[in-house]
């Protein structure tokens, strides 16, 4: 019988805090491989219900207004918000029968051919004007649903949507993103009392007449972040000029514009922290500070570029989310 030396007091009073730890971290990654488990299962369930449902047609709309909480996705996180000034370039792109029958995010059943699109922080339901800004066709859509969580994308389009704009071939498109701040009002007034007349089938109600009087402080000649003024139709009357009177489905026609396309790591008060961000992403690619004026702020942008391609510019985000600046996204200007 082999005879089992004891353990010294010393040396057990300095294992005791790492057997400690150790049992507290299998336990901790236990838990959180429950919930993860539990979760997945829940996911699991829900596609399962889902696809029921959408072979027996019994999915149920239940559209409703949504802003939402922040929320993370691919450890990327969104914080959704009303914002009346949104505008924004960038590259768009479009989904379509994969998700056709299933539930958006505010609660209505995505239809391919319906004029809808997927922002990931604009409430639901919102209209926005796309412009692809290779053609200058230019389309006032309703926002009912989150996305896309592609990097570097901007606005997921429905298939009809893509295809009145002139890039369903392609897939994807470069794109300015306005929000029509009166119709946008209008649908969130409207949805808040339970009326959702582009979900019912029903015509849409006349826009009141404009009245100056009491009207809330919203400019329809906002600046995006990029500092870029209004576009201006082929006749010479400015697009913004047609906000006012655009209905979701119609369709104008400006002038295209020559752009390049770039990864925005940020945008800066301070031109040091501006400079000091630069370095740390320079070897990734060459790139540029340059001064823009936002609401009377002079802000420092950061920027790569300008990349020769979409795909370029997705290698350039991938690069930049890999040394920690997951806030960054690709512009058009």
């Amino acid at each position: 019988m082999q005879v089992i030396p004891a353990v010294p007091d010393a040396l057990l009073r300095k294992l005791f805090p790492v057997v400690c730890a150790a049992l507290l971290l299998a336990s901790c990654t236990t838990a959180e491989l429950a919930i993860d488990l539990v979760k997945k299962t829940q996911k699991k369930k829900q596609v399962e219900e889902t696809a029921v449902q959408l072979a027996e047609g019994t999915v149920v709309a239940e559209p409703r207004y949504k802003i939402g909480d922040p929320y993370t996705v691919g450890g990327v996180w969104y914080y959704p918000e009303r914002d009346l000034t949104y505008d924004e370039t960038g590259i768009g792109s479009w989904y379509g029968d994969e998700f056709a029958g299933r539930l958006t995010a505010n609660g209505e059943i995505f239809d391919p051919e319906q004029i809808t699109a997927a922002h990931k922080t604009l409430p639901m339901p919102s209209v926005v004007r796309v412009t692809n800004l290779d053609n200058g066709k230019s389309l006032v859509v309703r926002v009912n649903d989150r996305g896309p969580f592609v990097p570097g994308r901007i606005i997921d389009l429905s298939r009809e949507s893509a295809r009145l704009l002139g890039f369903k071939e392609l897939g994807i498109a470069k794109v300015r993103v306005q929000l029509l701040a009166e119709q946008s009002l209008r649908l969130e007034d409207l949805a808040k009392k339970g009326k959702f007349p582009e979900v019912e089938g029903l015509p849409e109600e006349p826009m009141p007449e404009f009245n100056a009087v009491g009207t809330s402080n919203v400019s329809f000649s906002a600046t995006s972040s990029s500092g870029r003024s209004s576009y201006q139709t082929e006749d010479g009357q400015s697009a913004i000029d047609l906000l006012s009177s655009s209905r979701v489905g119609e369709m104008i026609e400006v002038a295209p514009i020559e752009t390049s396309i770039w990864v925005q790591i940020g945008a800066f008060h301070s031109k040091t922290n501006a400079s000091n961000v630069l370095s740390k992403v320079s070897d990734i690619s060459g790139g540029q500070i340059s001064q823009v004026d936002i609401d009377g702020q002079v802000l420092h942008r950061v920027r790569l570029g300008p990349a020769t391609s979409v795909e370029m510019a997705d290698d350039l985000l991938s690069g930049v989310f890999g040394l920690g600046f997951t806030g960054a996204r690709i512009v058009v200007d």
